[in-house]
């Protein structure tokens, strides 16, 4: 197969090249990538983007789950609270990110599909501004409810649903474990911080922009983009690869 063929193999969308492309080709491809991400004048396809994600992490047979995944993409398309930041382009961004730092590692079948499943649904039916009212882990734990309410035919084992309780509750900010073992983990953690990160401090900003909006910030952007650093402090990573992608 050609270059110009392999680079538009599973497009992202039309226009864009693919993400095996991208990732094999950052930090050169960062800018495409960040177009990408920023874009929010139309609502992402994300069930789409889940099978083009499984496609490039190598998981072509998924019709077992294929139902489901378009099930939970249409509700995590929904954007009911009208929030500015927790919405469904926060959604595709973490999933993006997440599926470029899978291709750098080797991740059994299930946990690709895993992988792609607790990225599009970590923060499925966020209440925005209203969580500020409800006690810590609330979110993270309602989230997780929901995602349950839907997988529990299909995932029967029980060490797998602690495995997710746990992935959701560890995105809980601005908590962060100090040690994480399970790669899973890892990612979805690291591509929930990247997405404000990993394009620089302008774009980290704008993004704050879209918080402060969400929970009625009343200071400025740049106090609150300012304390999100500070809170994460220098060990919000655990990946080497997403360390050096800032």
């Amino acid at each position: 197969m050609g270059y110009e063929k392999q680079m538009t193999k599973h497009p992202l969308e039309r226009g864009y090249p693919n993400l095996a492309y991208i990732s094999k080709n950052l930090p050169r491809t960062k800018s495409i990538l960040k177009k990408f991400i920023l874009s929010n004048f139309k609502k992402p396809d994300l069930f789409s983007l889940a099978k083009i994600c499984l496609k490039e992490l190598g998981v072509y047979k998924f019709k077992n789950y294929e139902n489901t995944i378009r099930k939970l993409a249409e509700i995590c398309s929904r954007n009911v609270y009208y929030n500015s930041y927790h919405d469904q382009h926060h959604i595709k961004t973490v999933v993006i990110i997440s599926c470029i730092l899978a291709k750098k590692m080797q991740l059994k079948y299930r946990d690709k599909v895993l992988l792609i499943i607790i990225a599009l649904t970590h923060d499925m039916n966020h209440q925005g501004r209203r969580v500020l009212q409800k006690i810590p882990y609330y979110q993270e734990k309602k989230s997780c409810k929901d995602l349950e309410r839907i997988l529990f035919k299909k995932i029967l084992c029980h060490k797998q649903i602690k495995r997710i309780r746990k992935i959701f509750q560890s995105t809980y900010f601005p908590v962060k474990p100090q040690k994480v073992s399970d790669n899973l983990e890892k990612i979805v953690l690291d591509a929930d911080i990247l997405a404000s990160l990993m394009f620089g401090p302008s774009v980290g900003m704008k993004l704050a922009g879209r918080l402060k909006q969400e929970i009625r910030y009343e200071n400025d952007t740049e106090l609150l983009f300012t304390n999100f650093l500070k809170l994460l402090g220098d060990k919000c990573l655990y990946l080497d690869y997403s360390k050096n992608s800032c």
